[in-house]
């Protein structure tokens, strides 16, 4: 334990409850909240899927991804981001985002239907192109993928490559999946022995498939992103704004320097709740607490003060650069994230509220979108 963990377990409740007001204050002066009168938003706004699948059954998480896109759709929102995860908690009930797109895809007319991530080496690239061409049908020409590496060793019993070899899998795999989406015959290695030249179906609606690649908050990431001509999607969660805003700067450099036309595209993902009840900061926390502790058993070891760090990052959460809070701050928070160079902002509403409340309150989230950022 280091010494301000220390220094914090050493507290009272009361002594902490205190210091939390104090740390409200400063924000008050000195946070997102100072920057309200920042104008505009991010040129586009979607809604981000990440539950941890403990908090909800599989069944009730379903209808409320669905309810939730379907109100998307109707209030203009560009699009909807769908997870891929195995064998862990975090990250909802979502081991293949393009099965729950097609589904999104027949209840809605407008919204752009993405996953959020494929993990590119846990995948046959044809498979890949075929799954997701199916969706683009469903949905007439919505479809994209944002690509990852993969998010943990136990994943890759899944995988036809190496662990080690991860990230050079994925920018290759990549390829092979526009090639597929542009209906060129590819060729694979198979267990008959030689290779065969397939072509994939269905045929696509759009010609070309969209494509991000997924980021922690690395540099090199966003580079790589840049240099190949891809979008970025990233999160938040892992990044303070200076650090997003050096990343994008990075992203937009190696981008240029490839000698790619226009400026690229980044995707911000931010925990999103906006409300003005008076108690909202003892509402969030046990859905927060829940949502931070799975995240760290994801990226960290344990043996701190568990308590006191799960606060303290709420806080850092409900005061700094999240769409946690009031409309105002949320609207400051927007304008923050346009000013780092965000072309979008997902809003990650999943994180364990009560899913009927977060139904509710959606209609509050998206009227913090200034007229004319929205759709």
């Amino acid at each position: 334990m280091n010494d301000l963990s220390q220094r914090l377990a050493a507290l009272s409740p009361e002594q902490r409850r205190v210091l939390g007001q104090e740390m409200r204050r400063r924000a008050a002066r000195t946070g997102p909240a100072a920057a309200a009168e920042t104008p505009g938003a991010p040129a586009r706004q979607s809604l981000y899927f990440f539950a941890s699948a403990d908090t909800v059954s599989p069944q009730e998480y379903y209808r409320f991804v669905l309810d939730a896109a379907v109100q998307a759709d109707a209030a203009g929102l560009n699009a909807v981001w769908l997870p891929e995860r195995h064998f862990v908690d975090f990250g909802g009930h979502s081991p293949n985002p393009a099965v729950l797109a097609a589904a999104v895809a027949v209840r809605t007319e407008n919204l752009q239907i993405r996953a959020g991530s494929v993990a590119a080496p846990l995948h046959h690239p044809a498979r890949i192109a075929e799954d997701w061409s199916v969706v683009d049908n469903l949905s007439g020409g919505r479809s994209g993928i944002s690509f990852a590496s993969g998010w943990h060793p136990d994943d890759f019993v899944l995988a036809r490559t190496d662990y080690a070899d991860r990230r050079a899998d994925t920018l290759r795999i990549i390829e092979q999946v526009r090639a597929h989406w542009r209906g060129e015959a590819v060729s694979h290695s198979t267990t008959a022995g030689g290779t065969a030249a397939v072509r994939t179906g269905p045929r696509p609606v759009r010609p070309d498939l969209p494509v991000w690649l997924t980021s922690a908050g690395h540099g090199q990431t966003f580079a790589a992103a840049g240099r190949a001509g891809y979008g970025v999607m990233t999160a938040l969660l892992g990044q303070t704004l200076p650090v997003l805003r050096e990343n994008i700067a990075g992203y937009r450099a190696a981008w240029r320097e490839a000698g790619h036309a226009g400026d690229g595209d980044v995707v911000v993902m931010v925990h999103a709740h906006v409300s003005d009840r008076p108690d909202l900061e003892d509402y969030l926390r046990p859905a927060m607490h829940g949502y931070l502790r799975a995240y760290r058993s994801q990226t960290a070891a344990s043996g701190e003060d568990e308590a006191v760090l799960l606060e303290s990052a709420y806080l850092n959460f409900l005061q700094g650069p999240s769409l946690l809070g009031t409309p105002d701050k949320a609207a400051g928070v927007l304008g923050l994230l346009r000013e780092a160079g965000a072309d979008e902002v997902g809003f990650l509403v999943d994180f364990g509220l009560p899913t009927d409340d977060v139904l509710a309150a959606l209609p509050a989230l998206f009227a913090c979108i200034p007229a004319e950022r929205a759709r």
